[in-house]
């Protein structure tokens, strides 16, 4: 039985209205230098195996996303070089998962389920 990392993530990119598949993605602590865990979207533009097992603290961490990477990948350009995602995880050991809608001049992000 596989278990599922407390905090997930994935990518739709709206340009395309398709998964965004093989973006860095970089987990921190606030205040680390050195992210907590590392992955790499996958097909589905979710991450599916993060660098490690990892459990999480009460905090506020950061979801930091390569997007310029990704669109130069892609053979294009973007205006955001990269991404970043603050959010307040709490003492009550849900599970977070934080979406992020793309497009070449624009992001959102949501707390999904």
């Amino acid at each position: 039985m596989t278990t599922r990392a407390p905090i997930t993530t994935h990518i739709l990119n709206l340009d395309s209205g398709r998964p965004a598949a093989g973006v860095s993605v970089h987990l921190f602590r606030l205040g680390d230098k050195q992210p907590l865990v590392t992955g790499v979207t996958n097909s589905d533009g979710r991450v599916g195996q993060w660098s490690a097992p990892f459990s999480v603290d009460p905090g506020v961490y950061r979801l930091s996303f390569a997007v310029a990477e990704w669109f130069a990948s892609q053979g294009q350009s973007s205006f955001y070089p990269q991404v970043e995602v603050y959010f307040n995880v709490g003492s009550d050991q849900e599970h977070y998962h934080v979406p992020l809608l793309l497009n070449r001049f624009g992001y959102s992000t949501y707390r999904g389920s």
